[in-house]
């Protein structure tokens, strides 16, 4: 039972470790477009989209394997996040609105520096 614990107490340290290095970024929606999805985006970082469009849209984010992670129906004036799953080239679309698309990169996680 003491090794549960100790295990559980060393997953809890690296999750909080991880979860320190997590960036926050925001994408914001207008009308049919996405705002420029600029910066260092990682693996664990979390993307807020800001839906500040006057109709719904339905992001999804394609990873390079294929994956799809999928926002569901966003009503104007609404976030959704999101947190990064896989680096490699990435593809943001909205399945209601295939104009809508916009590439970038998400890196690896950073290395810890200790």
């Amino acid at each position: 039972m003491a090794i549960f614990r100790s295990l559980g107490v060393a997953l809890l340290s690296v999750l909080a470790v991880c979860a320190a290095h997590a960036e926050e970024h925001t994408i914001v929606i207008h009308h049919m477009e996405i705002q420029s999805v600029g910066g260092t985006m990682r693996v664990g970082d979390v993307v807020t989209f800001d839906n500040q469009s006057d109709m719904a849209h339905n992001l999804y984010i394609t990873y390079p394997d294929g994956t799809v992670d999928n926002l569901d129906t966003q009503i104007p004036g609404t976030q959704k996040s999101l947190t990064l799953r896989q680096a490699g080239p990435a593809t943001i679309k909205c399945w209601i609105h295939p104009i809508i698309n916009a590439q970038f990169e998400i890196l690896p996680t950073e290395p810890s520096k200790h």
